[in-house]
């Protein structure tokens, strides 16, 4: 591993972007985590196996994304990770082990829920607010300005503008001599199960 690694993820995919997002990784050499929805999953099935296939990892990023989650009972929150981890199993035979929660949304309920799931919960410590901010030199500002080894950073592969994000964000890292290694790795966990 890179002495001074960060790592990448993506949420709320898969989605046709995707397959743009995961292009630019390939050209880098660089890989990461996509944190999938479970409906993107059973509507976008080859984008998914495609992140898998390029060894990227995945992880759980509920069923539906809902904004009502907050107010979830802990039985509706297993409901949503459950399901979103059967349909990774039927489509390409993985047990996710992470879990990332929308909107970072970790309450007692949604802990009682991981508790008996077993998921590890993996957040982030870069979070631009691509998915609320127009400007992509702001976006790659409010990455690169205090950026440390261990970062982990959040993008959205569902935005068009993610990939001229990345782009643009990959060469900038190289030449601060920051190598790009999949979180799992960075983290030293096992991404399934």
């Amino acid at each position: 591993m890179a002495e001074q690694a960060v790592g990448l993820s993506f949420d709320d995919g898969p989605v046709e972007n995707t397959l743009r997002i995961l292009e630019v990784l390939d050209r880098h050499a660089v890989k990461a985590a996509f944190f999938c929805i479970g409906e993107n999953i059973k509507t976008n099935p080859e984008i998914f196996k495609e992140i898998i296939k390029r060894g990227h990892i995945v992880g759980n990023h509920t069923y539906s994304h809902s904004k009502f989650l907050g107010i979830f009972s802990r039985d509706g929150w297993l409901s949503e990770i459950k399901r979103c981890d059967e349909i990774a199993k039927d489509i390409a035979g993985v047990k996710m082990e992470l879990f990332r929660p929308p909107f970072g949304i970790l309450n007692p309920k949604t802990k009682r829920a991981l508790k008996i799931t077993g998921h590890k919960v993996i957040g982030w410590s870069i979070r631009p607010y691509d998915a609320i901010t127009g400007s992509e030199d702001l976006i790659l500002k409010r990455i690169t300005k205090n950026i440390e080894k261990g970062d982990l950073i959040l993008l959205h592969d569902n935005m068009d503008k993610t990939v001229a994000i990345l782009e643009q964000l990959l060469v900038i890292l190289k030449e601060q001599n920051f190598g790009v290694v999949r979180p799992d790795e960075l983290f030293d966990i096992n991404a399934y199960t």
